[in-house]
């Protein structure tokens, strides 16, 4: 028989045993659910109501700010979309303005990345800085106002670039033919007049349900919780619980029905053919968004003109186009929607789209169509049904924008190079005249300047008949003693003798 102090180590030892088997099955359980263990990841940050309202997914944005042209944009004051007045060109700086919607916005890093490798690998004397001014949901004629907005403030930009194209198909039938917004009017703009009462309710209990979803993420990341797989998979699964619930009502918010039409949520109704049409046809509505959108791209192309910047337009990839990518599994599993309306729009869209574009650069505007640039890949690079990349897909597209912008760069390089190299052979002019040794020669002769070519130009203007027969020398004093010849290094300066 078992001693007492036995009995109680062989029930904790059991208890301890039984713990860890549930702990085990709990984490193969979380595995087989989420593909990783508990714990493995960083843990969950506290999400305040900023932070939650910061989520990309479309049907979450109910505490963006509004912004009277962009329809609305990040709640953070130091974006630049919020930022007055935007940057100015400075020295050493490339700046490159880049538009769009969400397909811009997520490639932003990876332009980045392209840009500063091209940079590298080419010498290019200038850091290029990425400004985004690309957004969620943005589409035509948003890009020409964030550009026009943005210089009459007195920014200024070397390069704007601009990555478009689903949205501006998509945005003008969600606007005007689900919710009776005028087609061009920012996407979701029912939310930027203010809410309806029935609108105000659900905004609150999406508040409610934001709290609820602070203190699972702060109790999620509080030690011991945070080891506990038993807990872990209970509490993603209240939070991804309360996350649908929070998304079904933004969804609910963004399409209530607001009553009858009124300027002031709706704005004027779009002409339509016949006193009985609500809205054109969908074809009609489709070659009206593709005209909008050119006629766009080259205001932006005069405006871009008119601020000394070079503008280029790219036309995104996007999974719709026929023939654009041969699918992976997951990518038709999860990437595409053969709902007839969205390829509907697509059908009836790319056959005229390339005719657009052609006279775009009939134009004289930089534009190109990377809407085949995934033509022969078989990887998966969507990741959702309206043209989002994977980090894979936006480096390949990032590399596809910096291969076209390759002229745009070199030329910056070029013109900084010769900008740096007048301001050089400025100041070697008058180093020159200042130095005892040259100051008598270059008086009775002539001037000495370094050109953009890197080479030494001799004028004079008041020429002497013996001022092209008489030897003469340059006197150079290096930067650094390394570069001083052996013969010259006691007088501190390498010594050129020269005849015409």
């Amino acid at each position: 028989m078992m001693s007492r102090r036995k009995q109680v180590l062989f029930y904790c030892l059991m208890v301890v045993m039984t713990l860890a088997v549930i702990e085990g099955m709990a984490q193969a359980a979380y595995y087989i659910a989420y593909g990783e263990f508990n714990g493995a990841g960083p843990a969950p940050a506290t999400a305040g109501a900023a932070e939650a309202a910061a989520d990309p997914d479309p049907d979450t944005r109910t505490y963006w700010l509004q912004h009277p042209y962009y329809g609305y944009t990040r709640p953070e004051a130091e974006h630049l979309m919020n930022q007055t007045p935007p940057p100015r060109r400075e020295d050493g700086v490339l700046l490159i303005g880049l538009v769009g919607g969400s397909v811009a916005l997520d490639v932003a890093g990876a332009f980045r990345s392209a840009l500063e490798t091209w940079r590298r690998a080419n010498d290019l004397p200038l850091r290029p800085v990425v400004l985004e001014l690309a957004y969620y949901g943005i589409s035509q004629p948003q890009q020409v106002m964030q550009i026009a907005n943005t210089l009459a403030l007195g920014g200024e930009y070397d390069i704007i670039v601009n990555l478009d194209g689903f949205n501006d198909l998509v945005v003008p039938h969600e606007n005007y033919q689900e919710r009776g917004i005028a087609p061009f009017y920012p996407t979701r703009w029912q939310l930027q007049p203010g809410f309806t009462e029935a609108q105000a309710l659900l905004v609150g209990r999406i508040a409610v349900l934001r709290l609820r979803q602070q203190r699972l993420n702060a109790i999620a990341g509080a030690r011991p919780w945070r080891w506990s797989a038993l807990y872990g998979i209970t509490n993603r699964f209240l939070a991804e619980r309360i996350r649908g619930q929070i998304r079904a009502l933004n969804h609910e918010l963004v399409n209530i029905a607001s009553g009858e039409h009124n300027l002031r949520r709706h704005g004027p109704i779009w002409p339509a053919e016949s006193d009985d049409a609500v809205a054109p046809d969908p074809d009609d509505l489709t070659r009206i968004a593709l005209r909008v959108w050119y006629l766009s791209s080259v205001l932006l192309s005069e405006l871009s003109r008119a601020a000394d910047a070079e503008y280029y337009h790219f036309l995104q990839p996007n999974q719709y186009v026929p023939d654009a990518k041969p699918f992976s599994a997951a990518e038709l599993a999860v990437a595409y929607d053969a709902d007839e309306d969205r390829v509907g729009i697509y059908r009836s869209a790319y056959p005229l789209w390339p005719r657009l574009g052609a006279e775009l650069r009939q134009q004289g505007i930089n534009y190109h169509d990377l809407t085949q640039i995934f033509a022969d890949n078989r990887e998966t690079l969507y990741i959702d049904d309206c043209c989002h990349l994977n980090a894979q897909g936006n480096e390949l597209l990032a590399a596809s924008m910096v291969q076209h912008l390759e002229p745009a760069l070199r030329q910056h390089a070029d013109r900084s190079r010769a900008e740096r190299a007048a301001a050089d052979g400025t100041a070697l002019a008058a180093a020159l005249r200042e130095s005892s040794p040259i100051h008598a020669v270059n008086k009775l002769y002539f001037d000495v300047q370094l050109t953009a070519a890197d080479t030494l130009s001799y004028s004079r203007d008041d020429c002497r008949p013996g001022d092209t027969v008489a030897p003469f020398a340059v006197q150079i004093m290096p930067v650094a003693a390394a570069d001083l010849r052996p013969g010259d290094a006691d007088s501190g300066y390498n010594r050129y003798e020269f005849s015409f």
